[in-house]
């Protein structure tokens, strides 16, 4: 080893100590240091902290107390100062979890020491009280700080101060430690690599420097008697894992201790803003009360984890903003989301409704709310018998290509009643402004009014003609526009609506009949193919941020269609959820360098950081390239699925979305020509064009295997 860190760092020490003894204090005076000078990890580039302490209730000559720097100046260090009594270090750490973090290490330099010992005891007791009663702004600082520097393990690049499982978590632990949240446990092997490293890096850097860059680790790897800097790189992946697992065990036996003390759970993240705590869906703490979509997303959290909504959240969404004239793509997933759980949907959305806020995101509701039926088959008022109808769709969510303009048709089907017109045109035309207002294309909008217009047209024709007839068939397919999406809609929606309104509504005579009369109606039109998705990517992996709409778009390219499963997994970690995946097989692109392979286009969003945050290229490429993530969390099993192979030789893949699941499913499957994903309706539907002859059968048995099974 041509250079000791550990010498450097004495040197480093002594000499700026030798220069701070100097200083001349006023009588009865202390100064006392923080930072690496106070935890003697100070290196020739490190910064000097200093605290010039006087007594309580004495004045403060500022004037005269500046001129007490000058030699650290004149020394050419850069200096961070401050002038406190103990009792004013005492408040900064009774009033900012951070502050008094960085005074947790408040050491003795010269003058009076006994000052600096009533300092550090207030600041002691002080921390202890500030850090129960905020240890979660405290975490929540901890994770922020995670999620800009990077976890140490997994960065080519990696941060070896401010990272995960890096120095400044060594000095988290301390601090849980000294705040009676955790026993400190011994980590000098791996914090005296990292300090080695940090030491040598500033050395070679010629500045101060924490990100350690490849082109010195090559230099370091040699200082420090390792064979190469991929040596010197597994050294430290496995440093920074101890000290990233002690971290794990010190904030869970701390947030176990809080709890009890405080009666508080742990904060889960659910979505945007929105959080999990003590049993209730909430919000988080720095939660954008300007954001008018909040109220979907806690709307559609309730409905997806089964969990009541706090109360003393529903003041702070009446107050929200209304919902804009036409939603962002997350906005109406959100909306979606709400009316796709079965068990869920109708008591999220009486308690909307309760306070106020359902009319806000469906103004037409006020007019059927409570309004009773003029048919007497009907056993509920309209209001109910809609929502009903919404959750007898949302159990076939998953035997239908297009979950998401069913459910919004059964919500406005019976909507348009005692207007004094036909409430089937009536509702056509509210659902079309909704259909607008959500930003669907024109073939959509168009799909939805027809489904609401003519929700009761196959009733009426089986009634009336014969199902088996070319007259009855030809009768559906003018209603229907000859779209053969719509038909199958039609069909499910026909049924909700019929189980929905009363006993005997919905008989074996009606099933048939309409099963002859789709079925024939089917058969007349054209089948649809799914087409192979384009795909854009500009090399190996990156990023594209649309902040319109507040999605991202991970575009990658590798050798082979498993290889994906890397993105996946780091897609996992991050805790983004997958809105839609175009995926294909590509031949070489010689101006791209890339050879031929697969490309993946990845539209993502993030629930648990800011868009700004989410969308740091540099951070998720080097976090790929780091090769740690290439396990995906299990899914969660017994969802119902539907898996099936299509004209064309397409199969089709449909099931609730939940995390992990398109990973699990894309395990399952044989090489293919293309893969898409879209989320209609909180409903993945994954198509896919196998290479070549595959055993259908089999294909169908893994799927539904894994997504039964998890």
């Amino acid at each position: 080893m041509t250079r000791n860190p550990a010498q450097l760092r004495d040197e480093a020490y002594n000499k700026a100590s030798e220069l701070l003894k100097t200083l001349e204090l006023p009588a009865g005076y202390a100064l006392a240091a923080t930072g690496s000078f106070a935890r003697r990890e100070m290196t020739p580039r490190s910064d000097i902290d200093l605290i010039l302490l006087y007594p309580d209730g004495e004045l403060l000559d500022e004037e005269k107390a500046s001129q007490l720097w000058y030699p650290v100046w004149d020394a050419k260090y850069h200096l961070d100062y401050s002038m406190r009594t103990p009792s004013e270090c005492a408040q900064i750490a009774a009033e900012d979890t951070s502050a008094g973090f960085a005074q947790l290490d408040l050491s003795y330099v010269a003058g009076d020491k006994m000052l600096v010992d009533e300092a550090r005891a207030k600041i002691l007791a002080a921390w202890r009280l500030q850090l129960q009663r905020h240890f979660e702004d405290f975490l929540a600082a901890t994770i922020s700080r995670w999620r800009r520097s990077g976890t140490l393990a997994a960065m080519t690049n990696p941060d070896i101060k401010n990272g995960r499982g890096g120095l400044r978590d060594i000095q988290l632990l301390r601090a849980l430690a000294l705040g009676n949240l955790c026993d400190a446990p011994d980590l000098s092997g791996p914090r005296r690599l990292l300090l080695d490293v940090r030491t040598l890096l500033h050395v070679h850097a010629r500045r101060h420097r924490d990100t350690l860059d490849p082109e010195f680790a090559a230099d370091i790897a040699a200082d420090l008697g390792f064979a190469d800097r991929y040596e010197l790189s597994a050294a430290l992946v496995s440093a920074a894992a101890t000290v990233d697992k002690a971290v794990e065990r010190g904030l869970s036996a701390a947030r176990d201790l809080v709890g009890r003390r405080s009666h508080n759970t742990v904060r889960k993240p659910l979505d945007l803003d929105v959080v999990e705590s003590r049993g209730y869906v909430t919000l988080a703490r720095n939660a954008d009360l300007a954001d008018p979509a909040l109220v979907l997303r806690v709307a559609a959290a309730a409905a997806r984890t089964g969990k009541k909504i706090d109360p003393g959240v529903w003041g702070s969404l009446g107050s929200l903003p209304p919902l804009p004239e036409h939603w962002i793509s997350s906005c109406t997933d959100a909306f979606f989301a709400l009316l796709s759980f079965p068990t869920q949907t109708h008591r999220v959305i009486a308690q909307l409704d309760e306070h106020g806020l359902w009319e806000k995101i469906v103004p037409e509701w006020p007019h059927i709310r409570g309004m009773m039926p003029r048919e007497r088959t009907h056993l509920h008022t309209i209001d109910f018998h809609s929502v009903l109808t919404v959750e007898r769709c949302a159990e076939m969510r998953t035997h239908v290509a297009r979950p998401d303009l069913l459910l919004l048709a059964a919500l406005y089907h019976d909507i348009g009643k005692g207007y004094g017109r036909p409430h089937e045109q009536v509702g056509a035309e509210m659902v079309t402004k909704m259909a607008a207002k959500m930003r669907l294309n024109l073939a959509d909008r168009s799909r939805v009014q027809t489904l609401v217009a003519e929700h009761t047209t196959l009733a009426k024709i089986v009634t009336r003609m014969d199902p088996a007839s070319d007259e009855a068939r030809d009768a559906l397919l003018d209603a229907v526009h000859f779209d053969h999406l719509t038909v199958n809609l039609l069909k499910v929606l026909a049924k909700a609506d019929a189980e929905s309104t009363g006993p005997g509504v919905w008989n074996q005579r009606m099933e048939r009949g309409i099963e002859v009369l789709t079925r024939r109606a089917l058969r007349e039109l054209q089948t649809f193919v799914p087409v192979r998705p384009r795909v854009h990517t500009e090399g190996e992996i990156g990023l594209r941020a649309n902040a319109a709409e507040k999605e991202l778009t991970i575009f990658w390219h590798g050798s082979y269609q498993r290889e994906v499963i890397r993105v996946l997994a780091l897609i996992a970690a991050l805790g983004w959820s997958i809105v839609k995946v175009r995926m294909a097989r590509v031949s070489a692109d010689s101006e791209q360098g890339l050879d031929a392979g697969y490309a993946a286009e990845f539209d993502v969003r993030t629930a648990q950081e800011s868009f700004a945050a989410a969308a740091d290229e540099d951070r998720f490429v080097q976090a790929y390239k780091s090769g740690v993530y290439t396990v995906l969390p299990p899914i969660e099993g017994g969802a119902p699925a539907t898996a099936m192979w299509n004209a064309g030789g397409v199969f089709e893949v449909r099931t609730p979305d939940r995390p992990y699941v398109f990973g699990h499913v894309l395990a399952k499957l044989p090489d293919c020509e293309w893969i898409t994903v879209d989320n209609p309706g909180a409903t993945m539907v994954l198509q896919a064009q196998p290479i070549g002859d595959v055993s259908r059968a089999s294909v169908v048995r893994n799927v539904t295997q894994v997504l039964a099974t998890g």
